[in-house]
């Protein structure tokens, strides 16, 4: 019997952030911190690469006025571990290679946009894997 990908995931630290109101936010989306907003916990953002915060875990969408539940509200954030990816199909990540991600966060080839760095370091592609049709990778963060 096969088991499920997720299970592959491991996460060993993960944060709380916030989400702005207008903001909505997909999971396994990788995610920066707003410094501008100066929030505690701090204020989510999609990555674009460069210094990021983590791997959004769920899907968080942007407020209704029609429903409560969507108002503004926290976020968990992996910031270590063996995490979950999204990734583009068309272009993507090699194994053993830095991890790149486009304007949406979303993991890319290399080469293709800019290398996420967390707390200094580069996060490593370590196996590709499809989930429900979508495209992940497996990545290594420290």
């Amino acid at each position: 019997m096969a088991t499920p990908v997720y299970g592959k995931q491991y996460i060993r630290f993960a944060e709380t952030g916030l989400v702005p109101d207008g903001t909505a936010l997909n999971q396994f989306r990788v995610v920066k911190i707003d410094d501008a907003a100066g929030t505690e916990p701090p204020t989510l953002l999609i990555s674009d690469g460069g210094e990021s915060f983590g791997v959004l875990q769920q899907d968080v969408p942007a407020v209704d006025p029609d429903k409560a539940t969507t108002g503004q509200r926290l976020a968990t954030v992996a910031t270590s571990g063996l995490l979950l990816v999204e990734a583009d199909a068309a272009s993507k990540p090699t194994q053993n290679t830095a991890l790149e991600v486009n304007s949406s966060g979303v993991a890319v080839a290399t080469g293709s946009a800019t290398t996420v760095t967390v707390n200094g370091t580069s996060p490593i592609v370590r196996q590709q894997v499809m989930i429900g049709g979508v495209m992940m990778v497996l990545v290594s963060f420290n």
